[in-house]
């Protein structure tokens, strides 16, 4: 689809791409990144969030600046990729709600979830399980569920987590996530799920990005403090005696846009160049920001500093292009933020033989250098054979290097590791700014960031003359990076973030891991792990969150038309 006005700030977008006219011997300067930077995170960009007028604004913008430097198209529409992904679940006209014999108010008194059943039902009395929560682990034994018949029938769950009280050893917030919840009460064999808020907690969910999520099979209602209020219920144990309507949960599709743009020569082995553009918008679930008011997420650091130094790498190659051996291929990714769209369409279209790829050159947030006592870390050293003795051969001045060997992690070069190609990615490192309103191009570090682009520049060129091929390696986990969640155990899989399929599909498996060992495969489709049934990479998270060192589970996958057993020991 076609955004609808960007014309605010074009103006500014061609006038400063127009200042940006290649002229010999290009070189990378603090002042040229600065501007970038600040077009990028202006307000009027709204926060590049995908699917949105401001990543279409942003878009336009790489694509001025890139047109104006003369490098090449090389999207499926000029420089434009467009892919499909789900932005949106919104609740259809034919929704309703009755309890206790009295008509709800969508939104006022209640809202299905999008992990919700389409369909109607009509239920008798719920069964009031508090918090939901089924603990049997190494913690101790817990189980709000414990004899209690709740098969067929609607289950009343408090959001959020109990005090320790008289079971300390138990982190109960580790199974106070809604999907943990509605996991649970599908394990249980429930008939629905009323969400209520304790009275001491806010009571509101806050929105997130539906990309990912695939339906339960049972309705899943999240009723608000006021619809207990206006039918004269106990707010911490309504008695609910039936529940009866329907739910029309509808997926809405919309198009975000990688900007693709080629160096060739006549090798057709290519080095790939990328940055993710987008960022939260206004705010989304990954936002950090606490505050009541909605405001622009800028994402100056993350990502306009690395998307920045991709243009001006462009630009300086563009003038450097008789010096080239490889093709080169500069990616401004979009959909990063929300699970690695715009790189997972990209290696799986055809604008690339990822057999052709030589490496991929991931930056993503480099511009708090300084902030961070000069330290660049550098994962994927150890995805190639070749990147270490490189890097500790460098004696680079002005920056302390820290070499990380894993070439997976929360960015876009994980869609090309996934694809057995050799990556690195640079990243200044995570600060209080992150993922807030405050994000902002004053705090950025100019001088900081053309110091990153004249290593990536050493990089590129001792690797377009490096003699022979790179040596592909698998890499262990990431130990550091942008990584929220924690895990005692993992699986050792990247997950495919694009796959239209009821669980989740398996892009890769890494060796001597607790997944390879059980047989798991690449393109297996994950659908129950121990108790819970995987419908989507919540759903997995949420298992795997429950795990620890020693257990050992059944992982059930689709492999072809049949079902597999996998025995996994986690150690």
């Amino acid at each position: 689809m076609i955004r609808k006005t960007w014309a605010i700030g074009a103006a500014l977008i061609f006038a400063v791409a127009t200042a940006y006219r290649p002229v010999a011997a290009y070189e990378i300067t603090a002042d040229s990144l600065r501007h970038h930077v600040y077009v990028l995170a202006a307000d009027s960009m709204e926060g590049r969030r995908v699917g949105t007028t401001g990543e279409w604004m942003a878009a336009q913008y790489l694509i001025s600046v890139l047109k104006s430097a003369g490098v090449t198209p090389g999207g499926t529409d000029g420089y434009l990729q467009p892919f499909d992904f789900v932005a949106d679940v919104v609740v259809g006209d034919s929704t309703h709600l009755v309890i206790n014999g009295v008509d709800m108010k969508l939104d006022e008194d209640y809202r299905p979830l999008p992990h919700s059943a389409n369909g109607a039902f009509d239920l008798g009395e719920a069964v009031d399980v508090d918090y939901g929560i089924t603990v049997d682990t190494s913690e101790g034994n817990y189980d709000d569920y414990a004899d209690l018949d709740v098969k067929g029938r609607p289950v009343v769950v408090k959001r959020f987590a109990p005090e320790a009280g008289d079971n300390p050893h138990i982190d109960f917030e580790k199974y106070s996530s809604i999907i943990n919840k509605i996991n649970t009460a599908v394990a249980h064999e429930a008939g629905a799920v009323i969400l209520i808020t304790p009275e001491d907690r806010d009571d509101t969910i806050p929105a997130r990005m539906e990309s990912h999520i695939t339906p339960k099979n049972i309705p899943i209602i999240y009723l608000r403090r006021h619809a207990l209020q206006r039918l004269g219920l106990d707010l911490s144990k309504p008695v609910i005696t039936s529940m009866a309507g329907n739910i029309e949960m509808i997926p809405v599709h919309d198009t975000g846009y990688n900007v693709i743009s080629r160096i060739d020569t006549d090798n057709d082995t290519c080095i790939v160049v990328g940055a993710h553009y987008d960022h939260l918008g206004w705010g989304t679930s990954a936002s950090l920001y606490t505050g009541s008011v909605p405001m622009i997420h800028n994402g100056a650091d993350d990502n306009a500093s690395g998307t920045s130094t991709m243009l001006e790498l462009a630009r300086y190659y563009q003038t450097h292009r008789d010096n080239l051996k490889y093709s080169l291929v500069f990616c401004g990714f979009s959909g990063e933020e929300a699970g690695l769209l715009g790189s997972s369409n990209f290696v799986k279209s055809s604008l690339i033989d990822t057999t052709k790829v030589r490496m991929m050159i991931n930056m993503d947030m480099v511009g708090r250098l300084h902030q961070h006592d000069t330290t660049l870390a550098i994962f994927g050293v150890g995805s190639a054979a070749e990147f270490k003795p490189y890097f500790d051969s460098l004696n680079w001045s002005g920056m302390h290097l820290a070499y990380k060997e894993p070439g997976t992690g929360p960015s876009d070069q994980t869609s090309f590791y996934n694809r057995g190609i050799p990556v690195l990615y640079f990243f200044t490192g995570a600060h209080e700014d992150y993922h807030k309103p405050t994000d902002d191009a004053d705090k950025v570090d100019y001088d900081g960031m053309a110091q990153v682009a004249d290593l990536v520049v050493h990089t590129i060129d001792y690797f377009e003359n490096y003699p022979g091929s790179l040596t592909f390696q698998q890499t262990a986990g990431p130990d550091a990076g942008r990584q929220h969640a924690s895990y005692s155990v993992t699986l050792g899989i990247m997950p495919d973030y694009v796959a239209q399929v009821k669980g989740l599909r398996v892009d890769g498996v890494i060796d001597d891991r607790p997944g390879q060992r059980a047989g798991l495969m690449k393109g297996d489709v994950i659908i129950k792990m121990g108790d819970v049934t995987v419908g989507d990479i919540y759903d997995y998270m949420n298992a795997l969150s429950t795990f620890h060192k020693g257990d050992t589970t059944i992982v059930v996958v689709e492999r072809g038309n049949k079902e597999v057993s996998l025995n996994v020991i986690f150690e």
